[in-house]
């Protein structure tokens, strides 16, 4: 079983801060960049939501590991829910620079040049939710996963 740390110990920077979007703000202001992350009285010093200026995409999701020093992000399409990006990182500023890819309306090809640790799923977007595109962007998916997957050898 997991052992959960205190969070004031595994990230002193929101504790300092009161919130994870308080210190994912912060961050990016350190590096000169401006991510809009609302910081409410229910905000979490283990959850953040980013806001992007992209109609057919959902907030993106920043997170910190309860167990381990871990950010990880997830951005999805709004439609379906579907994961178009992911990625984990020891470094909250590689997460700010993501988060304001994701914001400003970067391509999902430009997110991970903006921050290195952004993984594509594989699918892709499709605004007009045209249902071909849809099928095949998650057909691209699958074959994306498919060809990760560590399968046993066949030979023998």
């Amino acid at each position: 079983m997991p052992t959960y740390h205190d969070p004031a110990v595994l990230y002193p920077e929101v504790a300092a801060q009161g919130s994870l979007a308080a210190a994912l703000r912060a961050v990016a202001v350190e590096q000169g960049l401006s991510v809009p992350v609302p910081v409410t009285e229910s905000s979490s010093m283990y959850r953040a939501l980013v806001p992007t200026t992209v109609p057919h995409r959902e907030e993106l999701e920043v997170s910190a590991s309860y167990v381990e020093r871990r950010w990880s992000i997830r951005g999805c399409e709004r439609d379906q829910g579907l994961t178009l990006i992911q990625g984990d990182t020891l470094d909250l500023a590689q997460v700010a620079r993501a988060a304001q890819a994701w914001h400003d309306g970067a391509t999902l090809t430009g997110i991970p040049q903006a921050a290195s640790f952004v993984e594509l799923t594989g699918r892709f977007e499709v605004p007009d939710r045209d249902p071909a595109r849809l099928v095949e962007s998650e057909w691209r998916h699958l074959r994306k996963e498919a060809a990760e997957v560590n399968w046993p050898s066949t030979t023998r």
